[in-house]
């Protein structure tokens, strides 16, 4: 009886062993279907996202596209050559503005030495007629003096005293 009592409990050991186990795997079973049940909408969205991702990718390595990027580059180079060639001009146009303001100061200032050169003209031009007029005076005064006394040898170089003195005096100031 001990024998078959040992057998009956090891039986029953078994048989809980056994339906432990079947717990067990239908437990692992259920939770891998779970995962199963998760892993499929993600893969659903995974392909839902790479399907995008290859039709853009086929597109953007189309000709078209790639035309297009050689054009765009085409585009910037000449973009950054016309900022070039612009800010060159830029600099050449500051210098000008630059040689073109001192001309501009070295005309206002040929202007004001023309301005006192015109009035020391007019100054002189003035002196001029008054020694002019001086000269017309003594000359008239010595053909009066000459009238009433012939004769006086000193009046004629008293004459020609003023008459050369007024000439050198006009060469002088012209």
């Amino acid at each position: 009886m001990s024998e078959s009592v040992m057998l009956n409990k090891e039986k029953d050991m078994s048989d809980s062993v056994k339906a432990t186990d079947k717990e067990k795997d239908a437990s692992e079973s259920a939770r891998c279907g779970r995962k199963l049940w998760l892993a499929f909408p993600l893969l659903l969205v995974v392909a839902g996202l790479l399907a995008p991702l290859i039709y853009f990718a086929v597109r953007a390595n189309s000709e078209a596209c790639l035309d297009g990027l050689r054009a765009q580059t085409e585009c910037q180079g000449l973009n950054q050559h016309l900022q070039r060639q612009l800010h060159q001009a830029q600099e050449v146009l500051h210098e000008k503005e630059a040689e073109a303001a001192t001309y501009n100061q070295t005309v206002v200032t040929l202007r004001d030495s023309l301005k006192k050169e015109q009035a020391r003209v007019e100054e002189l031009q003035g002196e001029l007629a008054t020694l002019n007029q001086q000269l017309q005076d003594a000359w008239e005064r010595l053909r009066r003096q000459s009238e009433t006394s012939r004769n006086n040898a000193s009046s004629c170089s008293s004459f020609l005293f003023v008459v050369i003195a007024v000439l050198v005096v006009s060469a002088l100031l012209t």
